[in-house]
């Protein structure tokens, strides 16, 4: 399964595969295992085709292994300490229908707690998540799923999800970022937290967490008695009056959702209406602050010198037969031009032919080759200007 950035590096190896046969055909020889499979955006990194079975916990049909964001194991919840953990991806598959799926396939276990599906908002667009925990004597499994812009496969709708096995107080103790729900409204707060926007007057803090690191992400849960449309226009007007920017906003019934920006702050606000169970409007506040860190995040080599004052914010590599595929995120605030720009100039004093060149929706990407070597770059504008290289050689 490769990304978009994966398949510009295939196309680069076939144009440049006279000049460099004997590293054109190692890497062909391993990559022709994922040949027919359809593109992905990088919220998940390819580590294989396979889709063996963790712990006997059954896959859903036409699942594929992955590599899983360290973004969305803070974001979600998900524990990683003392289990056993497999990511998978799927298309033409919901968070829902993989949910479902497991309730309807996991013979002999009880289900603990089942969190629903819920919206959130993260760098990468908006995101539909959900898990359910399932229970047989002392063993737990998690199934953490989630569907959105950042899951497509070949621009259809495609869904990553976890299975995590192991003891359900492991489960249990990490804390999901979403509280289940309840019969009544407490009378006050049942915890307490740095507050980043303003709570709707007269609600009730459920839940809280923060997540420190880039981004800094701060994950709050509030009850009230009012009505989610009284509660949406009031978050809406009073973020406005404070600078933020609405970025999208959608309403059904059920479910209001606002996704506000203020330089490099971003906040998604879920307002739920009562149901059965809950007898009162859930607020769900998914605050997340870009401003760049003062220094590095991740280490690790680098294949090509880095933008001037850029900081890196995520690192991942592999080799295969051979061949080193490392993939950096850096983040600056100097301008997509700009960056854009030093790179054109940088590439072409040190050799580097490019070969590809495309407009993006927020900046630009660009394939280039050297000896046996091949460079994916993309830059692209979000509360910052973000640098993906992607590069393949030895």
């Amino acid at each position: 399964m490769f990304s978009r950035k994966h398949l510009y590096i295939v196309i680069v190896i076939a144009c440049i595969a006279i000049a460099c046969i004997i590293a054109t055909v190692l890497f062909i020889t391993e990559s022709s295992r994922y040949s027919s499979n359809p593109t992905v955006t990088p919220t998940a990194t390819v580590t294989s085709t396979s889709s063996t079975p963790i712990a006997g916990i059954p896959v859903y049909r036409g699942s594929i292994e992955h590599f899983l964001a360290s973004y969305y194991y803070t974001l979600l919840g998900i524990p990683r300490e003392g289990v056993i953990y497999k990511v998978y991806l799927v298309g033409n598959a919901t968070a829902k229908d993989i949910l479902n799926w497991y309730k309807s396939n996991l013979a002999g276990y009880e289900v603990v707690a089942d969190y629903g599906i819920n919206t959130i908002s993260t760098p990468e667009g908006s995101v539909e998540w959900g898990a359910i925990l399932f229970k047989k004597d002392r063993e737990g499994v998690g199934i953490w799923a989630l569907s959105g812009a950042p899951t497509k496969v070949d621009g259809k709708p495609g869904t990553v999800y976890c299975v995590v096995v192991g003891d359900i107080e492991k489960l249990t103790s990490e804390g999901i970022t979403t509280t289940p729900v309840s019969e009544g409204l407490p009378n006050s707060d049942q915890v307490g937290g740095e507050e980043p926007i303003q709570r709707y007057p007269g609600s009730v803090m459920l839940s809280y967490r923060r997540e420190e690191g880039f981004p800094t992400i701060i994950l709050i849960e509030y009850g009230t008695t009012a009505d989610i449309s009284t509660v949406a226009e009031w978050y809406k007007n009073e973020l406005q009056s404070r600078g933020w920017t609405v970025k999208s906003e959608g309403k059904t019934s059920e479910k209001i959702s606002l996704h506000l920006l203020k330089a490099q702050e971003e906040v998604g606000v879920i307002i739920n209406a009562p149901t059965n169970e809950r007898k009162y409007t859930l607020i769900s506040i998914h605050y997340g602050s870009y401003k760049l860190p003062s220094k590095d995040v991740e280490s690790g080599t680098e294949p090509i010198e880095r933008y001037p004052g850029s900081v890196m914010l995520k690192y991942h590599s592999m080799v295969i037969s051979g061949i080193k595929i490392i993939e950096i995120t850096y983040g600056t605030y100097d301008s997509v031009d700009n960056v854009v720009s030093w790179y054109r100039d940088y590439l072409r004093a040190n050799n580097w032919q490019i070969l590809m060149e495309r407009t993006e929706d927020e900046g630009k990407s660009f394939s280039y080759t050297k000896e046996s070597a091949v460079l994916q770059l993309t830059v692209s504008s979000k509360t910052y200007t973000e640098i993906e290289i992607l590069y393949q050689g030895p």
